[in-house]
């Protein structure tokens, strides 16, 4: 019993954790119970010598007490819908192949047969039956709503096939033959509900309707009255129009990956809803087995029959009939979508129409629809067993010494860093200003740059070793499925050793210089310019050798230099573009570089070694992240997805108070009095760095990471870790909350130190700054993508956020508009479907 309530705990979705079977209440029943038997017991009588099972013979008394044990009855009651509800889920489930089936809610009674029945037992099937109904009646809302979304992106796919089969049609040349002979009219044949894709590329509706008479209806000129009609046709002909900018093959090509994300991410929350299904009924199956052997009843059987007959009880090889079904047509989905991009590819080569003989070029052969349905099935089982099985098999080695190599280099780089350092201070002193030191000053500050960035790089291999301990799915986290090679902790590693060695390797010898009274550090600077953009720019995918590990001089992979290249790319066109996880967690990220930023920037001769430098390049990414902001908040009102409106608006807010506290640091530096600072500039400048950093390690402890959440029915009206959190031990939150107070304002101090940059004392000073925000920025990682998992994981999964619908595209209002139009369209005989 204790260990499945760890288990349950473990693995059970942070936001559902309301809605499933309470094992920890039913267990103080079950302990109750076992109390009171105890105490009735006779002296010297255990649980062994009690118990009947395995037993060739019982005495008399222990028989009339089980023969006479209370007997449970149990009945199902349908919850009744409304006449609407009820014709629009029967519509839903027709859509998808399936009946509907109404909702029942199980009623259990316990009735004496003489020897009395115990209200602890009464109590415990009380409420038994109340969660139980409670976790049926929030699997049927979480089919539901996947359902809807199915049966929509099904929709869409099936018209996006149609429009190419008009523009590009699938027929054999015998076929094109009959049909001239019959004057264009083939027969259209009954197809079963969810749609079908005939062999030859005929495809229906869930009414019957054939899209590709429809469009070619369409074609026409011929005008039509019917208001609903008309709208259909303009949507169809906007659809085959290739001359249209909405149609063109990169649209298409946009809309139909924009189809996958949500076909997979309904996939991904049907197994998600197998696994809420799967460990509610083996804490049902448990619970009352061990209420059983401590009453002395034989219950289970009876209520988990009973139990068979809700919708969330799985009865397929762990899964129900509903989400199994559904798991299919994500699949079958799946393969379309693949197939269409195939087309859309094909047809930039010229191919547009195909036969027998070129169909070929756009169709998937069976090896491929194997690999791709391993993929998308093996993703599916790790959410599904949640960590409990094939979850701890993971792509990568567990082997520690392998991720914390970056650790190692990072213990060795960042003293090698302070070396040169150490020797400026000693033999410059730290305000002097001398032309030597000047120049040995600059190629410090371009080594530190490079030093930074390479340093938080390393620190990704033991962020991941933890993410892996702790079971997180940050590979669905970032990518939206697993075995993604773009971050993988080995790749990650290997990615920046060689960086790392280089640069040591530099900074030794340019110590050795230094220290022999060599000035002349002219060569630092570009050898460190090659060497970053050597490490850091990604080459072309067409490039075969570019993703050879074997090639060290190339690392890091190009995989990762690409994944991380093209996020920048969507941060930096942010306002127009659409915001998904790892868009805003690389802008936090930068949100730690201000230093290295500003680095770089004198580096390649983008500015000079001033405090504005500092300034500008902190705020470019907080201005990043506060648009990044609005944006979401934009989303979650026009599409409906990605959260709440208030809580990007407060988000918004915490980086523009940062964005405020870093420019009037910067006024009260430039200010007449920038020394004395108890100044009336600087007094201000302080306030606002203080409430900056306030409402950053609010938003750390009570959004990002999910520490504290307000009750008002507590005693402090604030709780601590409520959710179920992956890291059990309390010693390393309190750790990490510590650590990150201290360590929250050294981002804004190392922007802008108030003291003048010209100063060795001022560099050494952020040097340490900002190594220590590197570290912070680190660890926040940890609990930050912890916190996804445990809290909004679940959600987001559950809530299938649509990337078609984030699409601002015409072609996509096209699709949903033909969509909405098809049931109107009438068929042969003049009937409405």
């Amino acid at each position: 019993m204790v260990g499945f309530s760890k288990t349950l705990n473990r693995y059970r979705v942070g936001e559902w954790h309301t809605m499933y079977i309470d094992y920890e209440q039913l267990k103080t029943l079950v302990t109750e119970q076992k109390r009171i038997r105890e105490l009735e017991a006779p002296a010297g009588t255990t649980s062994a010598d009690d118990d009947y099972r395995g037993r060739d013979s019982v005495d008399e008394t222990q028989w009339n007490r089980y023969a006479n044990a209370p007997t449970l009855t149990t009945e199902l009651v349908e919850i009744e819908k409304t006449p609407g509800e009820r014709e629009a889920l029967e519509t839903l489930w027709d859509a998808l192949g399936m009946d509907y089936e109404p909702m029942l809610a199980v009623k259990s009674t316990l009735q004496d047969n003489g020897n009395g029945v115990a209200e602890v037992l009464v109590r415990f099937y009380q409420a038994l039956d109340v969660q139980a109904n409670r976790c049926n009646s929030f699997y049927e809302t979480l089919v539901e709503m996947q359902a809807k979304a199915l049966a929509t992106a099904l929709k869409r796919v099936e018209v996006i096939d149609a429009s190419l089969n008009v523009a590009t049609p699938v027929v054999s040349p015998r076929e094109s033959e009959a049909e001239v002979d019959q004057g264009g009219e083939t027969e259209i044949k009954p197809v079963r509900a969810g749609g079908r894709h005939s062999r030859h590329g005929s495809l229906s509706t869930t009414s019957g309707t054939d899209l590709h008479a429809l469009f070619s209806k369409y074609k026409e000129k011929d005008k039509i009255t019917d208001s609903s009609e008309a709208a259909a046709k303009r949507a169809a002909q906007a659809l085959v129009d290739t001359n249209t900018s909405s149609s063109t093959a990169k649209s298409r090509e946009t809309t139909v990956k924009a189809l996958l994300h949500d076909i997979k991410e309904i996939y991904y929350s049907v197994c998600m809803i197998q696994n809420f299904s799967t460990l509610n009924a083996v804490a049902i199956r448990k619970i009352t087995k061990k209420m059983d052997k401590e009453a002395g009843t034989r219950t289970s059987g009876i209520y988990c029959t009973t139990c068979d007959e809700l919708a969330f009880w799985p009865d397929l090889k762990e899964s129900t009939f509903q989400c199994k079904t559904m798991a299919k047509l994500c699949e079958e989905a799946f393969l379309t979508c693949h197939a269409l991009i195939r087309r859309i590819e094909a047809t930039k080569t010229g191919l547009v129409r195909f036969n027998t003989r070129t169909q070929s070029f756009a169709t998937l052969r069976r090896k491929e629809r194997v690999e791709l349905l391993e993929k998308l099935r093996s993703t599916g089982n790790r959410i599904k067993d949640d960590g409990t099985k094939v979850n701890l098999d993971r792509d990568s080695p567990d082997n520690p010494i392998l991720y914390f190599t970056g650790g190692f280099f990072w213990g060795i780089a960042f003293p090698a860093l302070l070396i040169p350092l150490w020797y400026l201070v000693v033999s410059c002193g730290l305000q002097s200003t001398d032309d030597r030191c000047r120049r040995e000053l600059a190629a410090f500050v371009t080594l530190r740059g490079a030093m930074l960035v390479f340093g938080q790089s390393l620190l990704w291999g033991p962020t991941v070793y933890v993410w892996q301990k702790l079971m997180v799915h940050w590979e669905l986290i970032f990518f939206r499925s697993a075995g993604k090679t773009g971050l993988r902790a080995e790749y990650a590693i290997i990615a920046t050793v060689l960086p790392w060695i280089c640069f040591v390797i530099i900074l030794t010898t340019s110590t050795v210089l230094w220290s022999s009274g060599n000035a002349n550090t002219q060569w630092v600077k570009p050898l460190t310019m090659a060497l970053f953009i050597a490490f850091a720019v990604p080459v072309p995918a067409s490039w075969e050798w570019a993703d050879n590990p074997r090639y060290w001089f190339i690392q890091p992979p190009m995989t990762t230099r690409r994944f991380i290249g093209r996020h920048v790319m969507r941060i930096m066109s942010t306002p127009w573009t659409n915001v998904v996880f790892p868009d805003f967690f690389i802008a936090d990220q930068l949100t730690s570089q201000s230093t290295a930023i500003a680095d770089l920037m004198i580096t390649f001769h983008l500015a000079s070694e001033t405090a504005s430098t500092r300034v500008i390049a902190a705020t470019i990414p907080h201005y990043w992240r506060f648009i990044q902001s609005f944006r979401r908040a934009r989303d979650s009102v026009v599409h409906k997805r990605g959260g709440a409106l208030s809580t990007h608006l407060l988000n918004a807010g915490k980086y523009g108070c940062s964005i405020v506290a870093i420019w009037l640091r910067f006024w009260a530096l430039r200010s007449s009095q920038s020394d004395n600072h108890s100044s009336p500039p600087w007094i201000v400048a302080y306030i606002a760095t203080a409430s900056s950093v306030c409402y950053s390690l609010y938003w750390d402890f009570f959004m990002d990471w999910s520490i504290f959440t307000f009750n008002p029915e507590s005693k402090w009206r604030v709780e601590f870790l409520s959710r179920r959190s992956l890291v059990k031990s309390r010693a390393v939150w309190v750790a990490a909350i510590v650590f990150n107070v201290f360590a929250r304002s050294a981002g804004l101090f190392a922007a802008v130190p108030g003291l003048p940059m010209r100063h060795l004392s001022t560099q050494v000073l952020v040097t340490g700054l900002s190594a220590v925000e590197v570290i912070r920025r680190a660890i926040w990682n940890v609990f930050r993508v912890e916190a996804e998992h445990a809290v909004n994981c679940g959600g987001f999964r559950a809530s299938a956020d649509s990337q078609f619908d984030a699409l601002e595209d015409p072609f996509v209002a096209h699709v949903d508009e033909l969509s909405r139009e098809l049931q109107y369209v009438p068929v042969k005989g003049g009937q409405k479907v």
